[in-house]
Order: structure tokens, then sequence, then C-alpha cells
């Protein structure tokens, strides 16, 4: 394997490294830096969805999406970060998927919304751009650690609720429409605003600004002002990886420890193709 950290801080790139038929050596190598550097970029991986759900699976079982519009109609566990349709059409700004899809350029952890959010995710960029649509990755390690002794004192005890319906009230367009889509029925959750990962033991902010409604039994503006400062604080660029695609690009992220968002790009003329599989969860965040 040739590695290359990417950050001082997180994300590292491994080549020579074949997804499709990886041996079990390889893969706990890479287990172990995936731990360590909580991203990892495998450059050159032109594989098929059923390799990526293969890849997938030796981490354990993969979700399957609440946004029924989304997922793949070959194999559900394929949900489609895309801005075209299964035909390869570009899907108007108008339609309700894209209002839904377009919520990935907002800071978010993957399905922080479930009572038992997700390890992680593995992204194959299929038809990539370099005219916008980078992905950034924050460390919530660092930003957790980086913290003053008084703001930890003050948050070491915060719940916050998360709901997937505060993602469809964020975007004009969709809060206004009528039909707003069809979705998994999901109910709050509330989530302990540090969290300590089950492996690594260390803690960590768990902050997902798309699903987060208010830090429960807080004052509600005052509770909104702190978690807009945690949030700033996360993503100042010396805690954040900005990864730009090349087709067949795999990214694979903890989503215990880190926090992503999309950069805008034109998607009324680019096309923008995107799979993901997503790790469930294997427990309840434990309050650090």
């Amino acid at each position: 394997m040739k590695l290359r950290q990417l950050h001082k801080n997180i994300g590292i790139s491994i080549e020579n490294v074949n997804l499709k038929n990886i041996d079990e050596i390889t893969f706990k190598k890479v287990k172990k830096l995936w731990m360590k550097y909580l991203i990892i970029v495998f450059p050159n991986q032109n594989i098929s969805d059923e390799d990526h759900i293969n890849f997938g699976k030796k981490f354990g079982e993969l979700e399957v999406h609440p946004s029924l519009s989304h997922r793949s109609s070959k194999n559900p566990e394929i949900y489609r970060v895309s801005n075209v349709d299964e035909k390869g059409k570009i899907i108007p700004n108008k339609e309700t998927s894209w209002q839904y899809l377009k919520q990935s350029w907002l800071w978010h952890t993957d399905s922080s919304f479930r009572k038992i959010p997700s390890n992680g995710s593995i992204l194959h960029g299929i038809s990539t751009t370099k005219k916008g649509g980078n992905t950034l990755f924050a460390n919530m390690y660092k930003a957790y650690e980086d913290l003053n002794k008084s703001i930890k004192e003050k948050i070491k005890n915060l719940s916050v609720l998360h709901d997937h319906d505060h993602i469809i009230s964020l975007s004009k367009e969709l809060s206004k429409k009528k039909d707003k889509g069809s979705y998994d029925k999901l109910d709050p959750v509330a989530h302990p605003l540090v969290r300590r990962h089950p492996v690594t033991n260390k803690p960590s902010l768990f902050l997902s600004p798309h699903t987060m409604v208010k830090i429960i039994d807080y004052d509600y503006d005052q509770g909104r002002q702190l978690l807009d400062f945690l949030i700033h604080h996360s993503i100042q660029s010396k805690y954040v990886y900005k990864h730009t695609w090349n087709d067949d690009d795999i990214v694979m992220w903890d989503n215990r420890c880190t926090m992503h968002s999309v950069e805008p790009f034109n998607n009324n003329t680019i096309k923008r193709i995107m799979h993901r599989v997503t790790l469930v969860g294997d427990q309840e965040p434990i309050m650090a």
C-alpha cells in the first residue's frame, strides 16, 4: 500500500489496493488506518455497485436510506447522492428529490436522525466535477480537544434533539411544497453533544446542523447560539480536509467523529453522480 497524509489533522490516501478483492491482512490494516485518520481516500477504484456493497459489508450491515427516491432501484443499499435520475437525466431544481438532496450542501453527519446513527459511510465518485462539488470533512475529535475548559464543562452533559424532518424544514422550497417526498417514518431522537467513540474511546463533538433542532432542557435561543458557536468553531480550516474529486475515487469516513458538507456546483448543467453505502451503527452514542 502507498500511503499519503492529506491534512495535518485528518485524512489519508491509500493507493495500490483493489477494493474488489481485498485480502484479510490488507483489510485489517485499512481498518486500523481508518480509526487513526478518520477519512480514507482510495483513488482509481473502477468498481460496480455490487463490489461497493461487498466492500461495505466487510465492516458490517448496511443501511437503507429513509428517502425512497434516492435509493437505487436495483440495490437498495446504494444511496444515490446524484443530481441525475437513473436514466441519466439531470433532475430539475423544482423537483422534490433534488431539493432534498441539496441539503447535503449543509454541514451534517450521516444518519444523525437515527436512534443508532451510522458508524461510517463509503462514497464512490462515478461522475465528478472540478467546478465545485468538493466535499469538506471536519475532525470533531480535534475540534472538541481545542475547546477551552469552561466550554467543555458547559457542554459535557448536554443532549441535542435530532429530527429527520428538520432537514426538510431547512429547505425554503421543500418546506413550502405539498409533496415533500416519501420517507420512512423516523421519530425525533436525543443524542449527546459530546460523544465517546466506542473503538478509540476518545471524546468528540457530535454535531449535525441539518438535523439538530435544539438542546434539550435548555433555553432555545441560548441553545441555538451555543450550537452555532460550536459549528463555526469546528469548521475552521485547521480541522477540515477538502476533497477535490476524481472519477472513481472512493472516500470512506467515520461518522462517529467527523462532520462533512458538499460545496455547491451548477446542478443545472453538471452531472455529479455519487453512490454511497452507509454502515449500520452498532450502539447508541455514549455521552463522554
